[in-house]
C-alpha cells in the first residue's frame, strides 16, 4: 500500500482572472472553483489518475474539514485517513490573471502533541512492502517527533519517500530512506542538506551523489521545473519535463513526478525506467490545467528520453 502523509494541507480557493489584477481596486474573478491541497495530496491524486490505492494521512480540523473530505470524494483510489484536530484547515488562494499565478498562503493550524500521538500510532500499523509519502513543509515544532516517526517505520522496512524540511532528511539519511526528492530552488534545500553553495549543474550532481551516499537509495532533484537529475545505484541521469514555453502551470510537477517514479516501480523495481515515467507525469502536470492525467502521461511517453551523465 502507498501512504502518503501532508501534515499541512489546504483547502486551495482556485480564482482566475481575464485581465490583469490591479492592487488597491476591486477586482472580479471570472471562475473559481475549490481544491484539496497539499503536496502530499497531490501525489495521492496523480496516483488515483493512474489508478492506483493511496491512504491519505495528515491533519485536519475546523469548518473546512468536511468539505475537504467531501472533494475527495470523486478520487475512486483515494482513501482518507486523516488526523482530525481542533484547529482550522488552512484556506489557500491561488489567483491567476494576464499576467501568471499568485499565491496567498495561510499558515495552517497548531498540532498538539496529542495530535502528533494520533498520527503516529495510524503510520505505526505500516509493515515491510508499505510506501509511506511525505511531502510538504513540516512545522519545525515538530521535527524531532517527525524524524523519530519516520526511523521507526523505516526499522520496519516500510519504504519512506521524502519531499520534506532538509532537517528532517538529513536526520534520517542513516536509515536509508527509499526516495528523496528535492530543489535547489525552494528555501535552498539542497544547500541545507549538504552545507554547500548548490549554483550549477555540476553541484548539483555532486550534491545528489552526496545525498546519495549518506544513505539515500534514490535521490531526484527537479531544477526550475524544467529538468530532473536521478542519483541512484546504476549511475546519474538527466531527463527533461518542460519542452518549451507553453506549459500552462508547473505547480505539482515535482509530486507529479514522485507519483509517477512510485507507480513505475511497483511493477518493474526499475529506477531508471521509474525515472522516465516519473518524468513523464511530470512534464504531463505542467502542460495541464490541473494535475496529470492518465491520457496525458502516455501523450509524452515516447518523446521523454533519459540520459546518462555519470
Amino acid at each position: 500500500m502507498i501512504c502518503t502523509c501532508t501534515l499541512n494541507p489546504s483547502l486551495d480557493y482556485y480564482m482566475e482572472f481575464d485581465h490583469r489584477i490591479e492592487h488597491g481596486k476591486t477586482n472580479r474573478s471570472q471562475l473559481e472553483y475549490y481544491e484539496a491541497g497539499g503536496k502530499g495530496m497531490n501525489v495521492s491524486i496523480v496516483l488515483n489518475n493512474l489508478l492506483i490505492p493511496t491512504r491519505a494521512f495528515g491533519f485536519l480540523g475546523g469548518f473546512t474539514r468536511d468539505f475537504y473530505v467531501t472533494l475527495l470524494q470523486k478520487y475512486e483510489y483515494i482513501q482518507p485517513n486523516f488526523t482530525y484536530i481542533d484547529g482550522h484547515t488552512r484556506i489557500n488562494v491561488k489567483l491567476h490573471d494576464t499576467e501568471g499565478d499568485s499565491d496567498v498562503n495561510a499558515a495552517g493550524p497548531y498540532i498538539t502533541s496529542t495530535d502528533m500521538e494520533n498520527l503516529r500510532n495510524k503510520v505505526q500499523r505500516l509493515d515491510e512492502g508499505d510506501y509511506f509519502v511525505l511531502a510538504g513543509v513540516s512545522p519545525e515544532y515538530l521535527s524531532k517527533d517527525i524524524t523519530d516517526m519516520l526511523k521507526n517505520i523505516m526499522a520496519n522496512n516500510v519504504r519512506v519517500v521524502l519531499d520534506t524540511n532538509p532537517d528532517i532528511i538529513a536526520n534520517t539519511l542513516s536509515s536509508k530512506p527509499f526516495l528523496i526528492k528535492t530543489t535547489p530552488e525552494e528555501l535552498d534545500e539542497l544547500a541545507k542538506l549538504t552545507g554547500k553553495n548548490v549554483s550549477g549543474k555540476d553541484e548539483v550532481i555532486a550534491a545528489a551523489k552526496g545525498i546519495l551516499e549518506a544513505g539515500a537509495q534514490n535521490v531526484i532533484v527537479v531544477i526550475n521545473n524544467e529538468k530532473a537529475i536521478l542519483a541512484c545505484a546504476d549511475g546519474i541521469y538527466e531527463c527533461e519535463i518542460k519542452r518549451d514555453e507553453k506549459t500552462v502551470s508547473t505547480v505539482g510537477t515535482g509530486d507529479s513526478l514522485v507519483a509517477g517514479f512510485l507507480m513505475n516501480y511497483l511493477r518493474s523495481s526499475n529506477a531508471v525506467d521509474s525515472f522516465r515515467f516519473g518524468a513523464c507525469c511530470g512534464s504531463a502536470t505542467a502542460y495541464s490545467k490541473g494535475l496529470a492525467t492518465r491520457e496525458k502521461i502516455d501523450s509524452f511517453y515516447e518523446t521523454t528520453t533519459v540520459e546518462k551523465i555519470g
